[in-house]
């Protein structure tokens, strides 16, 4: 009794070891389909936090420039409330006078 069945199962394995390549391909594309999505999100990610510390960086210059500003205006203030300073000031930036001096412009000098 020798049956045809041999045949049978190598057209059928045939087919078999063809679907299972066209799987493999396929699964092969989409591996490497999300591999590659994978990559680019990363070299995203790369790139943002590399604008995130640039911007960091010149915010704190930024910040240690305010911080020097409001030191300069803080020293201003406390001048300001001295009243020798300001009188001094006030001689010097417009002019005024004590009772009995008189006030002499000199020629600026070029060099």
């Amino acid at each position: 009794m020798t049956e045809k069945k041999p045949k049978k199962e190598k057209k059928v394995s045939r087919k078999k070891k063809l679907s299972r390549r066209i799987m493999a391909g396929v699964l092969s594309v989409l591996m490497i389909g999300a591999i590659g999505y994978f990559v680019w999100q990363i070299s995203k990610e790369v790139e943002t936090t590399f604008t995130l510390l640039t911007d960091i960086n010149e915010a704190k210059k930024e910040l240690d420039e305010l911080k020097a500003e409001q030191q300069k205006l803080t020293q201003q203030k406390e001048q300001l409330l001295d009243d020798n300073y300001v009188k001094t000031w006030a001689r010097g930036e417009f002019l005024i006078t004590k009772e009995g001096e008189e006030i002499y412009r000199l020629p600026a000098q070029d060099k």
